[in-house]
């Protein structure tokens, strides 16, 4: 016996419409955005007590999406991300509608609703290169 055609027809718009649901918005995707550091440490240690976090003076980015790659710009230079849906996990409090972005050793997680991002720097050649920032972003 065969799923009759009426079924497998909302079965499939089911689906679609439960993807789109959990996907970020395209429209929020396609605009640029300007994002600024709030707060930015770094680990390195010189000069500094072990242990303390030496802090790092704030930078601003320009966020575009292109191509299914986000681009950032900074200080003249673009880099290229690699970006999926978050997904929480049952026991997570990741935003719903948020992306998660990895280049090389920097991960970026950008929460779409509040435009609130997370960036890690995590270089395991070389330790003074491992920090951490958060900060908002704007629509231009």
């Amino acid at each position: 016996m065969g799923t009759p055609p009426m079924i497998a027809k909302r079965v499939a718009l089911a689906g679609a419409l439960l993807l789109l649901s959990i996907t970020p918005s395209a429209s929020q995707l396609r605009r640029p955005l300007t994002c600024t550091e709030d707060v930015s440490v770094g680990l390195d240690m010189a000069g500094a007590a072990e242990g303390a976090k030496a802090p790092r003076k704030p930078r601003t980015f320009s966020l575009v999406s292109s191509g299914g790659l986000l681009t950032v710009i900074s200080a003249g230079r673009s880099d290229y991300y690699e970006c999926q849906p978050a997904s929480p996990r049952l026991n997570e409090r990741t935003p719903r509608n948020a992306i998660k972005c990895q280049n090389g050793v920097y991960f970026l997680l950008i929460d779409l609703n509040k435009l609130n991002f997370v960036e890690a720097q995590l270089n395991p050649e070389d330790r003074n290169e491992v920090k951490v920032s958060y900060g908002t972003c704007r629509g231009l």
